[in-house]
């Protein structure tokens, strides 16, 4: 399994405010807790909340499920 580089994600949830942090991951689909988890443990997201991420021009979806992202439709 390749390893994810989160770096983005990271660096954009440091450049937001707590509520902003909580609002992103909630317009993902999901918590900050969850994001959080799934970045400690280098794991993927889900599709529905990679995607969300995705669209948000945060990461790419290469980047967000390096193992199978031609699998999904990503649009």
């Amino acid at each position: 399994m390749c390893q994810i580089d989160f770096s983005p994600l990271r660096l954009h949830l440091k450049g937001l405010s707590n509520e902003e942090k909580n609002k992103f991951a909630s317009d993902c689909g999901t918590s900050l807790g969850y994001m959080r988890k799934r970045m400690s443990l280098n794991r993927p997201f889900g599709f529905l909340i990679a995607r969300k991420i995705a669209e948000k021009g945060v990461m790419t979806p290469q980047q967000l499920r390096p193992n199978d992202y031609e699998n999904y439709i990503w649009n």
